[in-house]
């Protein structure tokens, strides 16, 4: 799932400033964790990129078959926001069209088994990003809901977007793993899914954390930021799973993690995320409830469409 840096042709400024804003793709990959399902997803188009991470928590059975419900969520979050025209639409309406949309989806799954309680069934965290062109520089806005991660350099300065609200949550699930002993290599240990299920019950409500789930109210905890951008920025949209390299292994700080993976690539990153994963087999230096989580990473940077292209599509597992 790694693409090529994009190549700029040397155009006179009215001619560059005719063309429509993009973003460019310098590298992008993809790695399954211990669950049998990939539940991350990535896509750019033209001037939208996003990155969405799913999870399914929840008591009784499942409604598909072949795939997860996390899994599915992702999949019609990304088709939704391949096949839908966004730029007419201010981010408010993309996310009250996209909340209409998975709704019915949902519904179309058919009924959750009664023993579903509080907050409970198939989630996604994602961002969503809008490049726009300001005079020689561009403008970047995005909405937010979720612990995935926008990390931002642009000269001298390194910028984090982000949602913190999940951490406590989280950290009372890794405390639960930690107890519970050496993790599985594809399953949670039973009290840290215990922890997941209670914490559910704080879903999208006030004093708890922010995901989108259909059918419940989550559009009120999405963040919207801003920025302005010189055609030097570089931006690095991750996972939670990705993260671990500055989040929980320390490996690097925010600035480092963007310098590398602009100099080795996303693959290469997620391969040395791995090693570090394997050689704490047993969870005892680095405490997490899984012993590898889907990883995902998307490296871009601001500029226009080429004279021959309107957009830049990034499709899943590419």
């Amino acid at each position: 799932m790694t693409a090529p840096p994009a190549t700029l042709r040397a155009q006179s400024g009215a001619e560059s400033a005719a063309r429509p804003s993009a973003w460019h793709v310098v590298s992008a990959a993809s790695a399954q964790g211990s669950a049998p399902f990939n539940e991350d997803g990535v896509g750019v188009r033209g001037a939208h990129a996003w990155i969405i991470d799913g999870s399914a928590f929840f008591t009784g059975p499942s409604r598909l078959a072949g795939t997860s419900e996390g899994a599915w969520l992702v999949s019609t979050i990304d088709r939704w926001l391949r096949d839908t025209e966004l730029a007419p639409l201010t981010l408010p309406q993309i996310a009250a069209r996209l909340d209409a949309h998975l709704t019915d989806c949902d519904a179309a799954l058919g009924p959750a088994a009664s023993e579903r309680g509080d907050g409970q069934g198939p989630t996604a965290v994602f961002a969503l990003l809008r490049l726009t062109a300001e005079g020689e520089g561009f403008r970047a806005e995005a909405m937010l809901v979720g612990d995935v991660c926008v990390l931002i350099a642009d000269r001298d300065r390194v910028a984090r977007w982000t949602d913190e609200r999940a951490q406590p949550f989280e950290a009372r699930t890794i405390a639960a793993a930690s107890a519970a002993g050496r993790p599985e290599a594809g399953a949670i240990a039973p009290d840290a899914l215990a922890q997941v299920i209670a914490n559910r019950r704080s879903l999208n409500r006030d004093g708890g954390y922010w995901a989108i789930a259909p059918g419940q109210p989550w559009r009120q905890g999405l963040r919207t930021l801003s920025l302005d951008l010189s055609a030097e920025a570089t931006l690095l949209l991750a996972t939670d799973g990705f993260m671990r390299l500055v989040d929980m292994m320390e490996r690097y700080d925010d600035g480092g993690l963007l310098a590398a993976t602009t100099q080795r690539g996303a693959a290469a990153m997620i391969a040395e995320l791995r090693d570090i994963e394997r050689e704490d087999g047993r969870a005892e230096r680095f405490a997490r409830v899984k012993l590898h989580d889907d990883a995902t990473a998307l490296m871009l940077r601001p500029g226009r469409a080429g004279p021959d292209e309107t957009t830049h599509e990034k499709q899943n597992g590419e």
